[in-house]
């Protein structure tokens, strides 16, 4: 009987202990409802994935708790919480989207970035205010390029580098020619002396003329591209020279390379560039030769300046009237204007060369009188005391009726004629008694 009822009351405890348990056990177990925004955050407790917000449990167990919401394209959000806090607890998190790191380059540099139409800067730049989670649109703009747009995708926080080479939106043209030095101008705009090169040359046709001091002119017509890169070379044409020849004085000949350019002055045009020797002549004058450099294009004028060679030979003759012969040639009669004067008036032989000369004075009944004259430039050769030689030598016969007489001839009048019939004796023979009279040699 006692048996029995013991093992009813074990019973009855074990019945008693389990039912007080399940109440303490209902009593301590905590409800968590749990929120994020945004919402679809996955909730992860103590390591384990419950769902995502919003979410309500029911099952926390009593203690502290670590509580992460995840959500892609955001910073994890990480708290703690005790089921101490009571039997309902509410936890919310304002998540915070994750930012993208990058880092934008260009070639060139200092191009202006546009991501979804905001200017951020200029190139290099390091852009960390973009959101994970979203594509950007950014357009490069750099003044002399072509704008270019890039898609801009991150993945999670790893950094991005984008380098970006920007195309022109004109060409660049590397201009050359021979010579150098020529000026070069571009659709109208000097852009300075080859060689060059010349960028930001506008798309389509673009011409380029050529200027160089002593070479013509030249005009090339481009066809450029976006982003071209064209070379332009070019042989220069030299331009003829002229050559203007005077002279002082006037009219001499001139001579270039020996050829023969006629009296000056002379103009000698399409001349090739080079030295050139130039020769001047005028008689009377020393001869002047130049060597005279003339450049491509050049107009270049020398005069040459004469100095005269010639000089003056003055003579004065006893008796007047004596042929005077230079150099075996006759150039005149002296004279005079006084009769009874000792010697000739002064005869003047201009433009001698320079130099020794033979003088000859001749005249019937003398003998010939030579001397040597020493001629110098612009300078007299006085010579005014040529004494000439008497001679006897007849040259007129008389058949008279006292006789025939053989003479020099003295003078010749209407009613006598006078003889000299030996050296320095004189006669005179009336007209009307000579019966004939005859030249013994052609009278001069």
């Amino acid at each position: 009987m006692k048996t029995g009822f013991s093992q009813s009351a074990a019973t009855f405890a074990a019945l008693l202990f389990c039912g007080a348990s399940a109440i303490a056990q209902e009593k301590v177990q905590t409800r968590l409802n749990a929120t994020s925004e945004p919402s679809g955050a996955t909730v992860v407790i103590d390591g384990v994935a419950r769902g995502t917000t919003p979410l309500t449990l029911f099952d926390v167990a009593p203690g502290r708790h670590h509580l992460k919401y995840r959500l892609a394209g955001y910073v994890d959000s990480d708290l703690f919480f005790s089921t101490a806090e009571g039997p309902y607890i509410e936890k919310s998190a304002t998540l915070e989207a994750e930012r993208g790191l990058l880092l934008l380059k260009t070639e060139p540099e200092g191009c202006d970035i546009q991501i979804d139409g905001v200017s951020v800067g200029r190139t290099p730049r390091l852009v960390t205010d973009l959101s994970a989670a979203g594509v950007y649109s950014v357009k490069l703009r750099k003044d002399g390029y072509q704008d270019q747009t890039i898609r801009v995708k991150f993945d999670g926080r790893r950094p991005l580098v984008r380098t970006e080479k920007m195309v022109l939106d004109s060409g660049t043209v590397e201009i050359t020619s021979e010579p150098a030095g020529a000026e070069v101008t571009v659709n109208g705009i000097v852009k300075g002396k080859t060689p060059l090169k010349v960028s930001g040359v506008p798309k389509g046709r673009a011409t380029v003329k050529f200027a160089l001091d002593g070479y013509a002119g030249e005009t090339r017509e481009l066809s450029v591209n976006a982003g071209d890169e064209q070379t332009l070379s070019i042989a220069l044409k030299a331009l003829p020279g002229t050559l203007r020849l005077l002279s002082v004085p006037e009219g001499a000949r001139f001579y270039i390379n020996e050829v023969a350019k006629g009296k000056g002055p002379v103009v000698a045009v399409g001349l090739r560039p080079g030295e050139y020797k130039v020769r001047a002549e005028l008689e009377g004058y020393g001869t002047v030769t130049k060597t005279v450099k003339l450049g491509n294009g050049d107009s270049v004028q020398e005069e040459f300046k004469l100095s005269n060679v010639m000089g003056r030979i003055e003579v004065r003759s006893n008796p007047s009237g004596a042929e005077v012969h230079l150099d075996g040639k006759r150039v005149g009669v002296t004279g005079s204007k006084d009769p009874s004067a000792e010697f000739s008036d002064i005869f003047a032989i201009e433009n001698v060369l320079e130099g020794e000369h033979t003088i000859v004075l001749k005249k019937d009944g003398y003998a010939d009188f030579t001397r040597r004259a020493e001629v110098k430039s612009a300078k007299t050769a006085k010579h005014h005391r040529m004494m000439m030689r008497r001679i006897f030598t007849p040259d007129v016969e008389l058949v008279t009726s006292r006789g025939v007489y053989r003479g020099v001839l003295v003078s010749s009048t209407a009613d006598s004629v006078k003889l000299e019939v030996k050296p320095g004796i004189e006669q005179r023979f009336p007209k009307n008694e000579i019966r004939k009279m005859s030249f013994l040699k052609k009278e001069k």
